[in-house]
């Protein structure tokens, strides 16, 4: 690049207004961002059926990265579209339950928080089925994360309930075609870039590599979290 014309550049940048950046940022905390379409299978590898989703159970599968976990629940009863706000204010339309029933949902399962997630040792964050009330939120349908009290309303968009969570869970949008359960991509604000630096170690001991655990992925098997991990911890 010619040097006068980097230096208009940078002049530009340096004095350009603040709300010319800002909207961007809302943009992308507000729109739908598509990865691979990806089909969600059981352990056997066949397609997961909706009526195999136990509304009294919540279930985990790795999207859209191979070592990005997500939770993945049937909350008993049909879940509408509702507007959620971004952490600057600006709403967007989350869509809803998915399914015959229009009733399961999937949001990432790291913490907007401190990015707590689960783990084969353990798990601080989870869904609390219908009849299993959270101590800290007092209430079912609710996930919440015992780490730092955090609590996401997964009938709204995973909108913040209660706790130190600065925004919404990431939702992860899914498409239910010809019997079949399907991630399609997310919506909100995400977390990933942050998680992948926040546990780097971690993650290239469990995948090998930072490369491998950033994988996009276009089968996602989807497991009981209480079988994935040794611990579940409530509150």
């Amino acid at each position: 690049m010619d040097r006068r014309l980097f230096l208009k550049v940078c002049t530009a940048v340096a004095l350009a207004p603040p709300f010319l950046f800002k909207g961007s940022v809302r943009a992308e905390e507000s729109q739908f961002k598509p990865y691979k379409k990806a089909l969600l299978v059981k352990e056997d590898g066949t397609p997961l059926r909706p009526e195999e989703v136990d509304p009294k159970k919540q279930y985990l599968f790795f999207y859209p990265y191979r070592s990005t976990p997500c939770l993945l629940a049937d909350l008993g009863k049909e879940v509408k579209p509702v507007q959620v706000k971004t952490q600057n204010g600006d709403p967007y339309t989350w869509p809803g339950g998915v399914g015959p029933k229009k009733s399961i949902v999937a949001f990432s399962a790291i913490c907007t928080h401190q990015l707590s997630y689960p783990t084969p040792d353990q798990s601080f964050i989870n869904y609390y089925p219908s009849g299993m009330v959270a101590k800290m939120s007092k209430r079912d349908r609710v996930i919440q994360c015992c780490a730092h009290m955090s609590a996401f309303d997964p009938e709204r968009g995973g909108e913040v309930i209660s706790g130190p969570a600065p925004f919404p869970l990431t939702a992860i949008v899914l498409a239910y075609e010809e019997g079949k359960l399907y991630a399609l991509g997310t919506l909100g604000k995400e977390v990933f870039e942050d998680f992948f630096d926040a546990f780097k170690p971690d993650l290239r001991k469990m995948y090998g590599s930072s490369r491998r655990a950033k994988e996009l992925v276009d089968v996602c098997e989807v497991v009981d979290l209480e079988s994935y991990t040794k611990e579940v911890i409530r509150c």
